[in-house]
């Protein structure tokens, strides 16, 4: 990127510029995250509960890059790239159940370990070799006992030897972590902001009180905390009242919230009310664009907590997608370099450290 002014971001986020405009806004620049960045780090994929039998499959996708995860009659779980060996057509979509994977153009198909089962017509072809067209496996690792996580680098250090204590940490902190279980999932939220913009937003309370008012009426903004270390950081709440301008919260529910972010894409968290767990992935479609996709666990058989919902879905969801639209637009205006990070060193409300820690971790990864 040598068209391009030289990116430092300082070590102490006091004295740190932002990343420069150019990292959101770059078509080319988005190219080399590509291979420098997205093939080599840890996506989320789904979850266990989402496979609990034989043939259970789910797809999951990076990019330009389809990946297809599934269960083994054997019980275990296995990853492929999602393309037939034949003529490339993807083999399945979505999720769902096959005994066998058959490809839906020529019918050539697969056994759960990837390997081919029937090649139509080419037992008549001289010198075919069954082996040499198996499914091209992907990694996989299971975090946190329940999330399938998937790195195209079967290099990559793997999740439990950089994570685990993240891991750990969502379980201890939210409440009645193994008796929760996937819901229906919100739909793709597509946004026209780079996925950098959405992450930025996420990992900062700075914006709540002028952005999120009644967010900022249900938190209890003087005890908000945000932590940082190795590939994750995190921040942490109490409900400042249970009648509040967001939704009303029960004396007995759960009346803390946390955030976490995972490096680079994944994003975990829950608010006051009943038990609950988001996951969220944020992907690039484009410099300009990116999708984030939601994954719901609840408990099985609890009421909906309505009014937390309406209050995600309506309220504060569209407020962030609002914000970081504008923030794209922002960045393309010729009158935006780069900006300065606030800090306060006890992690309270107006910190931006957790946005400081992200661009250490992309300067890094991106060899800046």
């Amino acid at each position: 990127m040598n068209d391009f002014a030289p990116v430092a971001i300082h070590a102490d986020p006091a004295l740190s510029d932002t990343l420069p405009g150019w990292v959101y806004t770059s078509e080319a620049h988005l190219a080399v995250e590509r291979e420098k960045l997205f093939f080599k780090t840890w996506h989320y994929a789904g979850a266990t509960d989402e496979l609990p039998n034989a043939g259970d499959y789910l797809t999951a996708r990076l990019l330009d890059q389809s990946i297809l995860v599934m269960r083994g009659r054997d019980g275990g779980l296995r990853a492929f790239y999602n393309v037939c060996q034949h003529r490339a057509h993807e083999l399945l979509e979505g999720s769902g159940n096959a005994r066998v994977v058959t490809c839906p153009y020529h019918a050539w198909s697969y056994h759960d370990d990837g390997s081919l089962r029937t090649a139509r017509g080419a037992e008549r072809q001289p010198f075919f070799d069954p082996d040499r067209f198996c499914l091209k496996p992907v990694r996989i690792e299971v975090f946190a006992g329940r999330f399938i996580f998937f790195n195209l680098d079967p290099a990559a250090a793997s999740l439990a030897e950089t994570a685990g204590e993240l891991a750990a940490d969502i379980i201890a902190e939210t409440p009645d972590f193994a008796a929760l279980r996937p819901t229906t999932s919100n739909p793709p939220r597509p946004m026209q902001a780079n996925w950098k913009v959405v992450l930025d937003n996420f990992h900062e309370c700075y914006h709540c009180g002028p952005a999120h008012p009644a967010f900022a009426d249900l938190i209890d903004m003087a005890c908000y905390r945000t932590t940082t270390t190795g590939l994750w950081s995190k921040q942490k709440g109490q409900l400042a009242r249970a009648d509040n301008k967001a939704y009303p919260v029960a004396a007995q529910a759960n009346h803390m919230t946390v955030f976490w972010f995972l490096w680079p894409t994944t994003t975990f968290g829950f608010l006051p009310g009943s038990p609950s767990l988001s996951v969220t992935s944020t992907m690039p479609l484009t410099a300009g664009t990116s999708v984030r996709r939601f994954h719901n666990f609840a408990l099985p058989g609890a009421p909906v907590d309505e009014a937390k919902r309406v209050y995600g879905q309506t309220v504060l969801g569209p407020e962030d997608v609002a914000i970081c639209e504008s923030v794209q637009r922002g960045l393309n205006s010729r009158g935006y370099t780069a900006g300065r990070f606030v800090h306060d060193p006890e992690g309270g409300q107006t910190t931006e450290a957790a946005v400081h820690h992200f661009h250490r971790l992309y300067a890094e990864a991106m060899e800046f």
